[in-house]
Protein backbone atom coordinates (compact mmCIF):
# COMPACT_ATOMS: atom_id res chain seq x y z
CA UNK A 1 0.00 0.00 0.00
CA UNK A 2 1.31 3.37 -1.19
CA UNK A 3 2.15 6.15 1.51
CA UNK A 4 -0.60 8.34 -0.63
CA UNK A 5 -2.98 5.54 -0.30
CA UNK A 6 -3.01 4.96 3.40
CA UNK A 7 -3.13 9.01 3.64
CA UNK A 8 -6.03 9.06 2.13
CA UNK A 9 -7.71 5.98 3.82
CA UNK A 10 -6.76 7.38 7.15
CA UNK A 11 -7.30 11.19 6.29
CA UNK A 12 -10.00 13.09 8.51
CA UNK A 13 -9.67 16.40 6.95
CA UNK A 14 -12.68 17.70 4.62
CA UNK A 15 -11.92 17.51 1.26
CA UNK A 16 -10.78 19.99 -1.12
CA UNK A 17 -10.46 19.76 -5.07
CA UNK A 18 -7.47 18.51 -6.33
CA UNK A 19 -5.26 21.38 -8.12
CA UNK A 20 -4.61 21.00 -10.92
CA UNK A 21 -7.89 19.01 -11.92
CA UNK A 22 -7.65 15.36 -12.82
CA UNK A 23 -6.71 14.96 -16.46
CA UNK A 24 -9.13 13.06 -18.94
CA UNK A 25 -10.06 9.90 -18.58
CA UNK A 26 -9.60 7.72 -21.72
CA UNK A 27 -11.34 4.21 -21.45
CA UNK A 28 -11.25 2.05 -24.54
CA UNK A 29 -13.20 4.41 -27.56
CA UNK A 30 -14.26 7.35 -25.09
CA UNK A 31 -12.85 9.93 -23.55
CA UNK A 32 -14.39 11.55 -20.33
CA UNK A 33 -13.50 15.20 -18.93
CA UNK A 34 -14.31 18.12 -17.98
CA UNK A 35 -16.32 20.27 -20.43
CA UNK A 36 -14.08 22.60 -22.29
CA UNK A 37 -14.69 26.09 -23.86
CA UNK A 38 -16.67 25.90 -27.12
CA UNK A 39 -18.49 22.39 -26.05
CA UNK A 40 -21.56 24.23 -25.72
CA UNK A 41 -22.87 22.84 -29.25
CA UNK A 42 -21.90 19.53 -28.79
CA UNK A 43 -23.46 19.07 -25.70
CA UNK A 44 -26.81 20.75 -27.32
CA UNK A 45 -26.62 17.98 -30.59
CA UNK A 46 -26.32 15.22 -27.88
CA UNK A 47 -29.16 16.14 -25.85
CA UNK A 48 -31.41 16.93 -29.30
CA UNK A 49 -31.08 14.15 -30.76
CA UNK A 50 -33.28 12.49 -29.45
CA UNK A 51 -34.66 14.29 -26.60
CA UNK A 52 -37.95 12.32 -26.04
CA UNK A 53 -35.71 9.08 -25.31
CA UNK A 54 -34.05 10.97 -22.12
CA UNK A 55 -37.76 11.32 -20.70
CA UNK A 56 -39.05 10.43 -18.23
CA UNK A 57 -36.34 10.03 -16.03
CA UNK A 58 -34.00 12.98 -17.08
CA UNK A 59 -36.44 15.96 -15.70
CA UNK A 60 -34.38 18.44 -16.95
CA UNK A 61 -34.58 17.96 -20.29
CA UNK A 62 -37.96 19.22 -20.98
CA UNK A 63 -37.14 22.52 -19.06
CA UNK A 64 -33.52 22.78 -19.95
CA UNK A 65 -31.15 22.88 -22.80
CA UNK A 66 -33.97 24.15 -25.01
CA UNK A 67 -31.81 26.50 -27.39
CA UNK A 68 -28.10 26.15 -28.36
CA UNK A 69 -27.83 29.33 -26.52
CA UNK A 70 -28.92 27.47 -22.99
CA UNK A 71 -26.32 24.60 -23.47
CA UNK A 72 -23.63 27.28 -24.50
CA UNK A 73 -23.98 29.55 -21.33
CA UNK A 74 -24.62 26.14 -19.21
CA UNK A 75 -20.55 25.22 -20.61
CA UNK A 76 -19.37 28.19 -19.59
CA UNK A 77 -21.29 28.48 -16.54
CA UNK A 78 -19.80 25.16 -15.15
CA UNK A 79 -17.18 25.37 -16.99
CA UNK A 80 -15.97 28.51 -14.63
CA UNK A 81 -17.29 27.41 -11.54
CA UNK A 82 -15.32 24.03 -11.89
CA UNK A 83 -11.97 26.48 -11.79
CA UNK A 84 -12.90 28.09 -8.36
CA UNK A 85 -11.99 27.05 -5.17
CA UNK A 86 -14.81 25.62 -3.11
CA UNK A 87 -16.62 24.24 -6.05
CA UNK A 88 -18.29 21.18 -4.84
CA UNK A 89 -20.18 19.73 -8.23
CA UNK A 90 -18.07 19.05 -11.70
CA UNK A 91 -20.46 18.08 -14.46
CA UNK A 92 -18.48 16.21 -16.90
CA UNK A 93 -19.16 15.08 -20.60
CA UNK A 94 -18.76 11.85 -21.95
CA UNK A 95 -17.26 12.04 -25.63
CA UNK A 96 -16.23 9.57 -28.58
CA UNK A 97 -12.27 9.63 -28.67
CA UNK A 98 -12.17 9.54 -32.62
CA UNK A 99 -14.81 12.10 -33.46
CA UNK A 100 -15.03 14.29 -30.64
CA UNK A 101 -18.99 13.56 -30.49
CA UNK A 102 -20.25 13.64 -27.36
CA UNK A 103 -22.03 10.94 -26.59
CA UNK A 104 -23.50 11.82 -22.97
CA UNK A 105 -23.06 13.21 -19.59
CA UNK A 106 -22.06 12.69 -16.19
CA UNK A 107 -20.30 14.47 -12.94
CA UNK A 108 -19.44 14.11 -9.59
CA UNK A 109 -22.30 16.26 -7.67
CA UNK A 110 -23.27 16.84 -4.33
CA UNK A 111 -19.73 16.23 -3.06
CA UNK A 112 -20.12 16.23 1.08
CA UNK A 113 -15.98 17.59 2.28
CA UNK A 114 -16.13 16.00 5.22
CA UNK A 115 -17.35 12.85 4.22
CA UNK A 116 -15.28 12.38 1.08
CA UNK A 117 -17.92 11.55 -0.66
CA UNK A 118 -20.07 12.38 -3.83
CA UNK A 119 -22.97 11.68 -6.25
CA UNK A 120 -22.80 10.42 -9.77
CA UNK A 121 -25.93 10.80 -12.20
CA UNK A 122 -25.65 10.03 -15.66
CA UNK A 123 -27.19 9.75 -19.44
CA UNK A 124 -26.44 8.76 -22.93
CA UNK A 125 -27.81 10.33 -25.67
CA UNK A 126 -30.87 8.97 -27.27
CA UNK A 127 -29.40 7.94 -30.42
CA UNK A 128 -26.72 5.98 -28.42
CA UNK A 129 -28.26 4.05 -25.60
CA UNK A 130 -28.16 0.25 -24.77
CA UNK A 131 -24.26 0.44 -26.42
CA UNK A 132 -22.32 -0.29 -23.06
CA UNK A 133 -21.18 3.58 -23.67
CA UNK A 134 -22.42 4.71 -19.83
CA UNK A 135 -21.19 1.43 -18.03
CA UNK A 136 -17.87 2.11 -19.03
CA UNK A 137 -17.51 5.70 -18.57
CA UNK A 138 -19.16 5.65 -15.33
CA UNK A 139 -16.75 2.77 -14.05
CA UNK A 140 -14.02 4.88 -15.12
CA UNK A 141 -15.08 7.58 -13.84
CA UNK A 142 -15.56 5.82 -10.34
CA UNK A 143 -11.42 5.11 -10.44
CA UNK A 144 -11.05 8.93 -11.19
CA UNK A 145 -13.02 9.98 -8.60
CA UNK A 146 -12.30 7.01 -5.78
CA UNK A 147 -7.83 7.32 -7.02
CA UNK A 148 -5.33 9.59 -4.96
CA UNK A 149 -4.39 13.33 -6.07
CA UNK A 150 -0.99 11.70 -6.22
CA UNK A 151 -2.36 9.25 -8.68
CA UNK A 152 -3.94 11.66 -10.52
CA UNK A 153 -7.49 10.99 -9.18
CA UNK A 154 -10.07 13.27 -6.89
CA UNK A 155 -9.09 11.59 -4.10
CA UNK A 156 -12.84 10.96 -2.60
CA UNK A 157 -13.73 7.82 -0.67
CA UNK A 158 -17.37 7.23 -1.22
CA UNK A 159 -19.63 7.36 -4.60
CA UNK A 160 -23.32 7.19 -4.20
CA UNK A 161 -25.77 6.21 -7.62
CA UNK A 162 -28.95 7.01 -6.78
CA UNK A 163 -31.67 5.47 -9.89
CA UNK A 164 -35.45 5.30 -9.90
CA UNK A 165 -36.73 1.88 -9.92
CA UNK A 166 -38.73 2.21 -13.25
CA UNK A 167 -34.89 3.14 -14.70
CA UNK A 168 -34.30 -0.16 -15.27
CA UNK A 169 -31.32 1.02 -18.03
CA UNK A 170 -29.91 2.81 -15.09
CA UNK A 171 -30.02 0.09 -12.25
CA UNK A 172 -28.07 -2.30 -14.67
CA UNK A 173 -25.50 0.14 -15.05
CA UNK A 174 -24.85 -0.25 -11.08
CA UNK A 175 -25.30 -3.45 -11.48
CA UNK A 176 -23.00 -4.47 -13.83
CA UNK A 177 -20.36 -2.42 -12.01
CA UNK A 178 -21.14 -4.42 -8.62
CA UNK A 179 -21.99 -1.80 -6.66
CA UNK A 180 -23.41 -2.27 -3.33
CA UNK A 181 -27.70 -1.94 -2.92
CA UNK A 182 -27.71 0.22 0.37
CA UNK A 183 -31.49 1.51 0.14
CA UNK A 184 -34.98 1.89 -1.50
CA UNK A 185 -36.79 5.14 -0.60
CA UNK A 186 -40.32 4.79 -1.06
CA UNK A 187 -41.62 7.52 -3.09
CA UNK A 188 -39.04 9.74 -3.03
CA UNK A 189 -38.57 11.19 -6.24
CA UNK A 190 -41.71 12.84 -8.68
CA UNK A 191 -41.37 12.37 -12.13
CA UNK A 192 -43.87 13.60 -14.89
CA UNK A 193 -46.01 11.66 -16.21
CA UNK A 194 -45.13 8.80 -14.05
CA UNK A 195 -46.34 10.72 -10.13
CA UNK A 196 -43.82 9.63 -7.22
CA UNK A 197 -41.19 7.02 -7.99
CA UNK A 198 -39.13 4.69 -5.51
CA UNK A 199 -35.69 5.48 -5.73
CA UNK A 200 -32.71 2.89 -5.22
CA UNK A 201 -29.50 3.93 -3.91
CA UNK A 202 -26.60 1.97 -4.84
CA UNK A 203 -22.63 2.91 -3.27
CA UNK A 204 -18.88 2.00 -3.00
CA UNK A 205 -15.97 2.52 -1.11
CA UNK A 206 -12.42 2.93 -2.12
CA UNK A 207 -11.40 -0.03 -0.66
CA UNK A 208 -14.32 -2.16 -2.39
CA UNK A 209 -13.27 -0.72 -5.64
CA UNK A 210 -10.39 -2.78 -8.32
CA UNK A 211 -8.70 0.21 -10.25
CA UNK A 212 -7.81 -2.42 -12.82
CA UNK A 213 -10.94 -3.40 -14.50
CA UNK A 214 -13.13 -0.48 -13.26
CA UNK A 215 -15.48 -2.32 -10.98
CA UNK A 216 -16.31 -3.36 -7.84
CA UNK A 217 -14.62 -6.23 -6.05
CA UNK A 218 -16.44 -9.39 -5.78
CA UNK A 219 -16.22 -9.66 -2.39
CA UNK A 220 -18.49 -6.27 -1.81
CA UNK A 221 -21.47 -6.31 0.59
CA UNK A 222 -23.15 -5.79 3.70
CA UNK A 223 -19.84 -5.66 6.52
CA UNK A 224 -20.66 -5.12 10.13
Amino acid sequence: MSDAWLKKLTDPSPWVAPEPRPEPIEVDDLVVRLFAPGNGPKLFEAINADRAALQPWMAWSTTDHLSLDDSIHYVERVRRAAEKPGCLGFPVGIFDRASGVQLGGTGLHHIRPELRSAEIGYWVRGDRQRSGICTRAIGALISSALRSAADGGWELRRIVIYNAVGNVGSRRVCERLGLRLEMRMRRERYLEPLGYQDMLGFAVLDDEWDFEVHRAKPTIGWRE
